[in-house]
């Protein structure tokens, strides 16, 4: 799931920030900003909680995008500290489709006094790339239903809904 959180920040700091390849060492950041984006997702929708070993799951994503050959996982710094993430992946669907790869973009999160600088729009248009260049046709992405802060960050980078999600709750028991 990803999201953005845009939205006018009360301290607007200045658009300064570097934007860098995830290393080793910086894996528990990404974890630490991946909980609180997931913690966002799931007070939306508690479907969304992360799974008792999603550390696990999580390491062996940035483990694949330090090859760099089909997932990326950027970090954006300002001032030496943690600003935002994005984590992306080519993505490659069952046979039975005609149009079945494109590049996913997983998780993008921007810390509260960076949303509403243009980072967030910095590290989409850096997928974008990443994406163009291994030649993938598209660009896709969860979000979720009532998140509108996010789907109108997303409509305004060129996205447009391609289906719905429909889930109905069994009674467990």
């Amino acid at each position: 799931m990803t999201n953005p959180n845009l939205g006018p920040a009360e301290d607007q700091p200045s658009t300064s920030w570097e934007i860098v390849p995830v290393t080793r060492e910086e894996a528990a950041v990404i974890k630490s900003l991946f909980f609180k984006l997931h913690l966002y997702n799931a007070s939306l929708d508690p479907r969304f909680a992360l799974a008792e070993d999603w550390e696990r799951h999580l390491t062996a994503r940035i483990e694949r995008a330090l090859d760099g050959r089909d997932h990326l996982a950027l970090l954006a710094r300002a001032g030496g500290r943690p600003a935002g993430f994005l984590l992306a992946a080519v993505h490659i669907d069952a046979p039975l489709w005609r149009h079945r790869e494109w590049a996913e973009v997983e998780a993008l999160y921007v810390e509260r006094q960076w949303r509403g600088t243009g980072l967030a729009d910095e590290l989409l248009g850096r997928a974008l790339d990443w994406a163009a260049e291994r030649g993938l046709p598209a660009v896709q992405l969860y979000v979720t239903a009532c998140n509108t802060r996010a789907i109108s960050f997303y409509e305004r980078q060129g996205f447009r809904s391609a289906q719905a999600v429909m889930r109905t709750l069994l009674p467990v028991g």
